[in-house]
């Protein structure tokens, strides 16, 4: 027999707790930006058969195209969104293809990423990759540079200083290749940069985006402050191409929770000061007193 009845389900009537039910199958880590697409390739009919069988079998993993459901009201779009903020990871990279360097003649300089900071006040988990080129740097040598000083690494802690309730917040630098730089360098600078955001000393120009009358009256003195926001757990980082392994920054719970250099095993191969001068740095990247050398990459 057939339901001539046309009249909407009645959605917003349900409990508040089956609503969010109904939210949890539809609920995606989002990312910032969007992922681009991947380039179309040909291949032979039968592959292109197999791949839709594939892609069958496993419809769990292969993602929502489009939750049309949230554009119905601005109730379910909020619901929704505190649902995510809550139960999901927020991934946002900065890399040459979204980054956009500081324009001296702007008012105003434009946020790294295109998110609310209504939403970034509700995040709770939270993996930041850091792609970074020698150009981004802003600095033609970077043994003259001076981490805190450093534009992008700024711009990163003025929007991040919107988050408030976050458990957790991780850092990945990836530095590109250059044969003129060395990596280390690239992550030199992004750890010193970023390591102490959070701290209990506010950077205050961090925490409003600047102008080019800011730029003009900013001191030498104020440049020196640790950033406002959200504290990193832990820092790794990464190069575009094969690498022996390096070890790592995250926080010691037994010292304070002060950042600690970490090998891939474990072991704390030392922990560090106020001051971590770049000759240090490039010694705890991969050495660790415990393991021998053959065996920090080991399985």
């Amino acid at each position: 027999m057939q339901n001539h009845n046309n009249a909407p389900f009645p959605f917003m009537q349900l409990p508040p707790e089956l609503r969010d039910m109904v939210y949890e199958n539809l609920l995606e880590d989002p990312h910032y930006p969007p992922p681009r697409p991947c380039p179309e390739t040909r291949s032979p009919s039968w592959l292109s058969s197999m791949a839709q069988i594939g892609s069958s079998t496993d419809a769990k993993t292969a993602g929502h195209k489009s939750n049309f459901l949230f554009l119905a009201n601005k109730q379910i779009y909020a619901e929704y969104m505190d649902l995510m903020c809550k139960k999901t990871t927020f991934y946002m990279t900065v890399a040459p293809h979204n980054y956009t360097p500081l324009d001296p003649s702007a008012e105003e300089e434009k946020d790294i990423w295109q998110i609310s900071p209504e939403v970034l006040k509700k995040i709770k988990r939270c993996e930041i990759k850091l792609v970074t080129t020698s150009t981004m740097l802003d600095m033609s040598d970077p043994r003259t540079m001076k981490s805190e000083e450093w534009n992008l690494a700024r711009q990163m802690r003025r929007q991040l200083s919107e988050i408030e309730n976050i458990s957790e917040l991780k850092l990945n630098v990836k530095a590109i290749g250059d044969p003129l730089w060395s990596p280390l360098w690239v992550w030199y600078h992004a750890t010193e940069a970023l390591r102490e955001m959070g701290s209990s000393s506010v950077h205050e120009n961090d925490c409003r985006k600047s102008t080019v009358a800011d730029d003009k009256v900013k001191s030498v003195a104020s440049s020196h402050s640790a950033p406002s926001g959200p504290q990193f757990s832990l820092i790794t980082l990464a190069l575009d191409m094969w690498s022996p392994g390096e070890n790592y920054l995250m926080r010691d719970p037994a010292n304070n929770n002060q950042w600690a250099w970490w090998c891939l095993k474990g072991h704390c191969v030392g922990r560090v000061g106020t001051e971590h001068p770049v000759r240090q740095f490039c010694s705890w990247l991969y050495d660790c007193p415990t393991c021998s050398p053959e065996d920090i990459g080991g399985d």
